[in-house]
């Protein structure tokens, strides 16, 4: 199989999350999507934070304000849908280590919990003098990377769930990748 193949995927979903800020402990989700390995939607929400009433900076990032989600549910009233969602299935998120841990238990029945942004690093294999490790790519990066013309809107939930597929579509082309993240 060449490069750039579609190959058969086992049952995938991807996700992302926008939050209020980048602090796990006092930060809060504002918004979560989740689609298929077809690119089908299966959750898409914005989500109403219950601690923190303004996120500054973060909007200025992701454009959702407090008005926005003033009608939208609570984190924890879409709980228990998200983990019927990730139940028995693979889950692909561009910086696992940062979404799992707003998502919480709704990951604990999933398969699996992949990590594209790893994925691409363990693909890309780029070593960084400044950090001394390897290089970590922007999700803008790798899909530039993969496939220049596609385009989306980055850092809105149900783009970046588009976007991280078309990156992990293209990493499962590549056989050693493939290998190592089937069976993880």
């Amino acid at each position: 199989m060449g490069l750039g193949e579609r190959v058969v995927k086992s049952d995938y979903v991807f996700v992302d999350t926008e939050t209020t800020g980048l602090n796990h402990e006092s930060d809060e989700i504002l918004s979560v999507s989740v689609i298929d390995d077809e690119g089908i939607c299966l959750f898409h929400s914005l989500i109403k934070p219950q601690r923190i009433t303004e996120w500054g900076e973060a909007e200025k990032v992701n454009g959702i304000s407090s008005e926005m989600v003033e009608h939208a549910p609570t984190f924890e009233s879409v709980k228990a849908h998200l983990r019927d969602v990730f139940k028995n299935r693979e889950v692909v998120i561009y910086n696992a280590a940062f979404d799992t841990v707003f998502l919480g238990e709704t990951l604990t029945e999933s398969k699996a919990v992949r990590c594209c942004m790893q994925a691409f690093t363990d693909f890309m294999q780029e070593w960084s003098e400044k950090h001394q490790t390897m290089k970590w790519f922007k999700l803008v990066d790798a899909v530039a990377e993969v496939n220049p013309d596609f385009s989306f809107k980055a850092h809105d939930s149900l783009e970046d769930c588009r976007a991280t597929r078309e990156v992990w579509d293209f990493l499962m082309t590549v056989p050693e990748i493939r290998e190592k993240y089937s069976r993880e």
